[in-house]
């Protein structure tokens, strides 16, 4: 019992180290929603923008404190880290749309529900450009759909499975890990598009 409540108090100390980063995340109804507002909730100094294609839910968002701000072109080069939680086509078209304004040291991330398609295209857009893309899969969900069904804890203790580009990149999965981590995903295995 007291090793467990000293490892609470490590998790306890760690979650209240400030965090400095600012996320972008591509659609926002339940999947989107949740890890705005997951980030948000994790650590309020942490600059979440969004973007979704109906622009009311992106207000929506704002006044509801998941979001700092939309998610603009501009500040698309803002970003440590964006996430896309889109359907797979309209993944692949907003990633090639977003592709020349993202820095190089920016991690994007689809949040897509198969992989092959967009890691495919993911690839060869990031390589093209110079950034860094995995494929993402977060193994949580509900019946409803929308950002009015979001919640912060909706991955707390769930799977996250990243297909990085490459496997052999210890340091690259580490510090995508990293970015992922104020979600609160409990395992984040890695695995390939195929499996």
């Amino acid at each position: 019992l007291q090793m467990c409540m000293q490892c609470a108090g490590l998790w306890e100390w760690k979650r209240m180290e400030k965090i400095d980063m600012t996320v972008g995340i591509a659609g926002l109804g339940l999947i989107g929603g949740s890890l705005a507002k997951a980030y948000k909730a994790s650590d309020p100094g942490i600059t979440v923008f969004g973007f979704d294609r109906d622009a009311s839910i992106t207000h929506i968002a704002q006044i509801d404190g998941a979001l700092d701000g939309e998610l603009t072109q501009e500040r698309i080069g803002e970003c440590d880290l964006i996430l896309i939680a889109l359907y797979t086509g309209a993944a692949v078209e907003y990633l090639d749309k977003i592709a020349p304004y993202v820095r190089p040291d920016t991690v994007v991330v689809d949040c897509c529900g198969t992989k092959r398609t967009i890691c495919k295209a993911g690839f060869a857009i990031a390589k093209k450009y110079g950034f860094t893309y995995a494929g993402g899969h977060p193994m949580a969900g509900s019946q409803y759909s929308g950002f009015k069904y979001s919640r912060a804890n909706l991955y707390r203790g769930a799977s996250m499975i990243l297909v990085p580009s490459r496997f052999d990149d210890i340091h690259l999965t580490a510090r995508i890990k990293r970015l992922l981590e104020p979600v609160g995903f409990g395992r984040i295995p890695i695995t390939t598009a195929q499996e």
